[in-house]
């Protein structure tokens, strides 16, 4: 009975002391996150040589589900010491600045127009008349790339309206409706006229359907060299008490975007830099065919300082505004790092 007692007691300070391991590793680790897609490109190389920057800590890097990533830089505890995220829902979370401070945009627009029907390419001065009675498709209407077509209408001063179904279009101007599953629903055949979606979907679908054909450039539409899309941000804290690894880590980012489009960085190397640190049996949103220089060239991976995109990033939300007032943001000074 006693040795049965003391293999209990052994096993029960082994899950202990286990669980306490665990809970310090995690404790000591820097969390970097970053959703699939573009703003992944961003820490790529970060990722690929799991840069530590002689931290005495473990920089773990992790690439999520864009759907999920706002979840890591909100609530009691986040878990992100550093993020990448859509610029709205930055400032939509964050925007006071107590808990995070945004350090820099990392990518500036990789949204595009295709279309089966028309091969005019879209211009300001066209715009209007070219979409005239059309049915716009636009995935994520109702978030950042919604919010960008829509700031482009109203900016060309192009009529819309927003619509449920494609096959009941408004009467006057153009109508835009949501795509909900760009792998499924941006075929030929398509119930739209127009289709609004990113890279690399976009030169996916072109290369694979030869009725498809890309006609716009929402970023050359909006102009000043394209839009605030993803930011990075850290918490205050961990920049207040970390603030040499802050430092290094944005030389990093910035020498990235070269690092992306030099001839010696293959697409093997950049898809296995970010597939490595996706979760377990999912699969990244580029691959090595589609993922060609001038794909990471449409998606307008490079670093601007907070300080220097203050004024635009704070202009761009109050287009946000403008089209969709329900979206408030309350931005303070604060939020941008080292711009006060």
């Amino acid at each position: 009975m006693k040795k049965f007692f003391a293999i209990v007691l052994s096993a029960l300070m082994l899950t202990a002391g286990t669980a306490l391991f665990a809970a310090c590793s995690d404790e000591d680790g820097i969390d970097v996150y970053a959703p699939d897609g573009a703003p992944a490109l961003a820490l790529a190389q970060l990722m690929g040589d799991e840069m530590q920057f002689g931290s005495d800590k473990t920089v773990n890097y992790n690439v999520v589900n864009a759907n999920t990533i706002q979840t890591y830089v909100t609530g009691e505890n986040p878990q992100a010491e550093l993020c990448v995220l859509p610029v709205n829902a930055a400032a939509m979370a964050l925007g006071s600045g107590e808990n995070y401070k945004m350090l820099g945009t990392v990518t500036h627009g990789n949204i595009y127009i295709v279309s089966e029907k028309y091969r005019t390419i879209l211009t300001n001065e066209n715009l209007a008349q070219e979409l005239e009675g059309k049915v716009v498709g636009c995935i994520q209407l109702q978030s950042f790339v919604g919010f960008a077509l829509q700031i482009v209408l109203h900016n060309a001063n192009v009529e819309y309206t927003v619509i449920e179904d494609a096959s009941k279009p408004a009467a006057n101007g153009v109508s835009i409706v949501n795509i909900a599953n760009p792998a499924s629903d941006i075929v030929a055949d398509a119930p739209y006229d127009y289709m609004v979606a990113a890279e690399p979907v976009v030169s996916t679908k072109t290369g694979s359907i030869e009725a498809l054909e890309q006609v716009g450039d929402l970023q050359a539409l909006y102009g000043e060299g394209g839009y605030p899309q993803a930011v990075l941000v850290a918490k205050a804290d961990f920049i207040e008490n970390n603030a040499e690894f802050v430092t290094q880590f944005i030389a990093a980012v910035e020498t990235n975007a070269t690092w992306l489009t030099a001839d010696a960085t293959s697409a093997e190397t950049v898809v296995s830099a970010v597939a490595s640190h996706l979760p377990e049996g999912s699969t990244p949103t580029f691959n090595a065919k589609n993922l060609t220089k001038n794909v990471i060239e449409k998606c307008a991976v490079r670093f601007e300082s907070a300080a220097s995109c203050k004024e635009e990033v704070k202009n761009f939300l109050a287009e946000i505004t403008a089209v969709n007032p329900k979206m408030q943001f309350n931005v303070a000074d604060a939020f941008f790092y080292n711009a006060q």
